[in-house]
């Protein structure tokens, strides 16, 4: 058992930053509850995205606010001191030593940092929500593992919140370059040019500023091996991770594109149902997302086209430059409009809109992604974007082609408007 020295020691060391950072969106949005007992915050996401430096930043918000140090709780079950303690016992027999030494008739919180590593956790957190006005904040890494025990036990007495890497204008805040103005924008033109291509080759992962351009590779392997073999293959107990690794080749090769299970099943030498449940951890360790055909009529249609995209581009590395402009897009549409907005368009003749946004008006925004304008494939976008018109004639829509070029010499229809991915990534 614990000593409250040693316990102190581990909350010192748990809630310590390297850095200052910078503010998240994210952390803005939770800042607006932090005084509010209840209910319970959940920040999820794929690690290494930031999840614990937002709850270090909200810990000493806490403290510069006048609440009792003693009187916040910060653990990380990460923390190899704390491997003999996972367990609901174990944390329960924390908890009652840290209430010992609390500050009476004062608020306390409870930052508890990748709680899925403690089995039953929920049990736990649940007990003490209900018996206490206590302040309690989780974070985790396993999407699944959390929306299922949290629906199943805390369903109605949580704010749960999903931590994506740096947008493009959060990397450029942490690399100290202006851009919100257009004069500042003008003025640092050419260091924001270059963030964008570093931006679109090595993604958002907050680490992945602080080094060098000879250990990215380095790092992007740590990370895989890390969430692979350490994460899934033990959490899922799978005998082999050639399998799963060989599945995330495929779709790094195919980022963006319209598979089946099928064709990823024949690619990785298995069967369908087995590349599916894989497919589904990843999945859960917020490295892919899936992007789902649009439906053009009323009711649900059941489809098997569906495209894959990465969580950060650091993950796509084997894609073309188009792939990763598209993969970037997504990403984009993801922190504004919600996965569950976003969509694939596509006909029974097989024509595409990359993206078919539902907005909160009820409107559509359809956007067509290319690296170059040109021409040649002019009337190719424009086809597939006019493909809303047909099954969705409403004056409200929107359409638009993100570029990166745009050499074309034709007008685009009225409504139509082509915008810069510099522009696309600095919206709101």
């Amino acid at each position: 058992m614990l000593t409250y020295n040693q316990l102190v020691e581990i909350i010192i060391d748990s809630s310590a930053t390297k850095t200052e950072g910078i503010e998240r969106g994210l952390e803005t949005r939770i800042r607006e509850v932090l005084f509010r007992d209840s209910p319970i915050k959940v920040i999820t996401g794929m690690r290494r995205s930031g999840k614990s430096f937002i709850l270090k930043r909200l810990y000493k918000t806490l403290i510069t606010s006048k609440i009792p140090i003693e009187n916040i709780l910060f653990l990380n079950f990460e923390d190899d001191r704390l491997s003999p303690n996972l367990s609901v016992k174990k944390l329960r027999e924390i908890y009652n030593l840290f209430m010992a030494h609390t500050k009476k008739e004062q608020a306390v919180y409870l930052f508890l940092d990748e709680i899925q590593n403690v089995p039953n956790w929920e049990s736990f957190v649940r007990t003490i929500y209900d018996s206490s006005s206590i302040h309690i904040y989780l974070t985790g890494s396993n999407s699944r593992l959390l929306s299922r025990d949290l629906a199943g036990t805390l369903g109605g007495r949580l704010l749960e919140y999903t931590l994506f890497p740096l947008s493009f204008t959060e990397t450029l805040q942490l690399q100290k370059i202006p851009y919100k103005t257009a004069f500042e924008r003008a003025k640092h033109k050419a260091e924001i040019k270059q963030a964008l291509s570093s931006y679109l080759e090595n993604g958002g992962l907050p680490e992945i500023f602080q080094l060098p351009d000879s250990s990215k590779k380095t790092y992007r392997k740590s990370l895989i091996d890390k969430i692979i073999i350490r994460d899934i293959s033990l959490h899922y107990r799978l005998e082999s991770t050639e399998l799963l690794q060989n599945i995330l080749y495929f779709l790094e090769k195919n980022t963006a594109h319209i598979i089946s299970y099928r064709r990823i099943a024949n690619a990785a030498k298995s069967n369908e149902n087995t590349v599916e449940k894989y497919i589904s951890y990843l999945e859960n360790a917020f490295i892919i997302a899936k992007l789902k055909k649009f439906s053009w009529k009323t009711k649900i249609i059941f489809d098997s086209t569906k495209k894959f995209f990465f969580i950060d581009n650091l993950f796509c590395k084997f894609a073309d430059v188009e792939d990763r402009l598209e993969n970037t897009c997504y990403l984009h549409l993801l922190r504004k409009y919600g996965q569950q907005n976003i969509y694939l368009g596509r006909d029974e003749r097989a024509k595409e809109i990359d993206f078919v946004v539902k907005k909160a008006d009820s409107s559509l925004l359809a956007i067509q992604v290319c690296y170059q304008l040109n021409d040649d494939n002019w009337k190719r976008e424009i086809s597939s974007l006019k493909l809303l018109k047909k099954y969705s004639p409403f004056q409200t829509n929107e359409y638009q082609i993100v570029i990166m070029q745009n050499t074309s010499t034709k007008t685009i229809p009225e409504n139509f408007q082509i915008i810069h991915l510099l522009d696309f990534l600095m919206e709101s």
